[in-house]
């Protein structure tokens, strides 16, 4: 079977049931995995989950998955304040994490020598925790401590935003084993633990706001997603920068917005992409790229099949069938979970 035809596992949240205008850490009420299957479009919820009370907010929690890992027989899943280690296929949760430091988490991966890198999106820092749920270091994403700005007595579980965020790091990915971190509000990547040095490596990805860090199969190619439906990527080996507009695949006469971009799963020259709907936001600057205000902007969450090659759109399935209001990240299933 086609790798673009495959099932697929999509990683988000499911929005609560009121006409009440939320925040954004007030905004969903279950975080939700669903199985796609992109040739039918059958969207099937394989798990939802809810934070116990000690590890959320008091006053009307949220609770979304962010950005997961898929590593063999195990989905390393993260809440707003938990990491979640996770049997496939089905979904069964073997582990929970939570940490005082974790606030706004927006992804987990497991690093080369068998640690856990986590972006602690509310503390602009990145975590790197043993397995056992141990903290190994916290390391600011802008340089310096990430103690400077916040307190290590403050349980920040119980904390229902650190908004604005002076970075909000976003995805952890890994070149020659080195770790490294999106990060939105400079739009670009930096490796752990260099930002603010003489020196230090950056990886300017530009445009809009930055979220993904995909390294493609042939481990050749890195894919990051930006908030206003570009595709940026860069050859690992010569440098070479390609930066492919979504936007200009849609149809001539439908000037609608895609949607928030954000999750991309690269499969050779083709690429899954999510698009959630958008929403209201506090940063009202990070919709700027809006077109024409916010007239008719009802295109659901989903997600997209492009060949990266001609380009153009290939296809798109409704997740929201599947209670799936926001995308986070996009994930193929195996021979051996389907």
């Amino acid at each position: 079977m086609s790798p673009s035809r495959e099932a697929l596992w999509v990683i988000g949240g499911e929005q609560k049931p009121t006409l009440r205008q939320q925040k954004e850490w007030n905004k969903f009420g279950a975080a939700v995995v669903a199985r796609i299957e992109p040739e039918s479009g059958k969207a099937e919820r394989v798990l939802e989950y809810t934070s116990p009370p000690e590890h959320c907010p008091d006053d009307r929690p949220s609770f979304v998955f962010k950005a997961a890992t898929i590593e063999g027989d195990t989905a390393w899943l993260c809440t707003q304040t938990e990491v979640l280690e996770c049997a496939l296929p089905s979904f069964t949760v073997r582990r929970v994490i939570s940490l005082p430091c974790f606030n706004d988490l927006h992804h987990v991966a497991p690093g080369p020598d068998g640690t856990l890198f986590v972006a602690v999106t509310g503390l602009d820092a990145v975590a790197e925790i043993t397995r056992g749920g141990e903290l190994v270091r916290l390391v600011s994403v802008l340089g310096g401590s990430p103690w400077e700005r916040f307190s290590p007595e403050v349980d920040y579980r119980k904390v229902p935003t650190t908004k604005p965020h002076l970075s909000h790091p976003n995805y952890v990915f890994f070149l020659d084993g080195r770790p490294w971190v999106t990060r939105f509000e400079q739009r670009d990547a930096v490796p752990v633990g260099e930002a603010g040095r003489d020196g230090a490596r950056t990886l300017a990805v530009g445009g809009a706001g930055v979220h993904d860090g995909c390294v493609d199969e042939s481990g050749r190619r890195l894919f990051f997603t930006t908030v206003d439906g570009h595709l940026v990527s860069f050859d690992l080996a010569g440098g070479e920068r390609r930066d492919l507009d979504l936007n200009a695949l849609l149809k001539p006469d439908d000037d609608r917005p895609l949607g928030w971009c954000r999750g991309v799963l690269p499969l050779g020259g083709r690429a899954w992409v999510g698009f959630t709907r958008l929403r209201p936001t506090l940063l009202h600057r990070n919709l700027s790229w809006i077109r024409n205000g916010f007239r008719d902007l009802h295109l659901p969450t989903r997600i997209a099949l492009y060949d990266l090659e001609r380009p153009a759109r290939l296809r798109e399935v409704d997740v929201e069938t599947a209670g799936i209001n926001a995308v986070f990240s996009i994930h193929p299933c195996t021979a051996a979970e389907t």
